[in-house]
């Protein structure tokens, strides 16, 4: 069996050289559609039928909503009889033990990486995502001017930032650099991207905030930092990737999120040290929905 993101279009060829698949994500993607279409419906039976020959491996419905990581133990048969209640106790046994072997003492990083020498005294923002979780250039600008923020080398949204007279910081190949970043950093923030999966693991002193997907799917019932829930109300909302879908399912080109009074506020009241005070505007003087 080989785990997949892909649809049955994706898997196809490899059914038909005799592959088998597990699909731990099918039915989540399904279930966050607002409505479905006739295609939706032709899937769910495919899938379904698939399953039923022994081709694919599903989780079951009723876990949809739960934590990633149990839809993709329990997407093998073998391991249904696991419950959801001790894969947590599980989960918190598991944490101590990674946060404790991920300090930023001893996990590998990259020779290039270069510390500025006051982050210990600044925010860190992860604000990337491939699709809309993305934080706007004019809201790092407005809400967080004197943080770094952090890309993988050579991507050119960096050099964006930069060109907004924003601080940026590069990390490499070895995701040792985006912990032992966050761990000298005052605080961290990112979005629900790849970094924000080993801050939760890693980390306590930390700001995740949620776009697109639910609460309960994308963070780990085991971390103990700060969440930013999306607020909007087209959330949740499907993973479509900036370039080759400029706007979203809603038909925006950046999340609405980000436009919200209340959300903003959430996220520096989140900040332990920061100035909450001063009012929550847009930058062209609206106040934020």
């Amino acid at each position: 069996y080989h785990y997949t993101v892909l649809g049955l279009r994706g898997i196809i060829s490899g059914i038909l050289r005799g592959n088998k698949y597990i699909v731990p994500y099918h039915r989540t993607v399904i279930s966050d559609k607002k409505k479905l279409i006739l295609k939706d419906r032709l899937n769910i039976t495919l899938f379904n039928l698939a399953k039923s020959l022994g081709i694919v491996q599903l989780p079951s419905w009723r876990w949809v909503n739960k934590y990633q990581g149990y839809l993709e133990i329990i997407g093998i048969k073998e391991f249904r009889k696991i419950s959801y209640s001790s894969f947590l106790i599980q989960l918190q046994k598991d944490r101590r033990e990674i946060k404790e072997s991920l300090q930023f003492t001893k996990v590998p990083i990259s020779p290039e990486l270069c510390v500025p020498g006051d982050l210990r005294n600044n925010v860190l923002v992860f604000p990337t995502g491939t699709s809309r979780q993305f934080v706007p250039i004019w809201w790092a600008k407005r809400y967080l001017p004197d943080a770094y923020y952090a890309f993988f080398i050579n991507d050119k949204d960096a050099v964006k930032f930069e060109k907004n007279g924003l601080k940026t910081i590069s990390f490499y190949k070895e995701p040792g650099d985006i912990i032992f970043l966050s761990h000298i950093a005052k605080w961290t923030i990112s979005t629900d991207s790849f970094p924000s999966h080993l801050l939760q693991s890693t980390t306590n002193k930390c700001t995740i905030t949620l776009t697109e997907v639910l609460k309960s799917r994308i963070i780990s019932p085991a971390f103990k930092g700060k969440i930013i829930d999306a607020i909007a109300p087209c959330h949740p909302c499907l993973h479509l990737d900036r370039v080759s879908h400029p706007l979203c399912m809603a038909g925006f080109k950046e999340c609405i999120n980000w436009r919200s009074k209340v959300y903003t506020e959430n996220i520096l009241n989140s900040i332990p040290f920061s100035n909450t005070a001063r009012e929550v505007r847009h930058p062209k003087g609206n106040i934020l929905v």
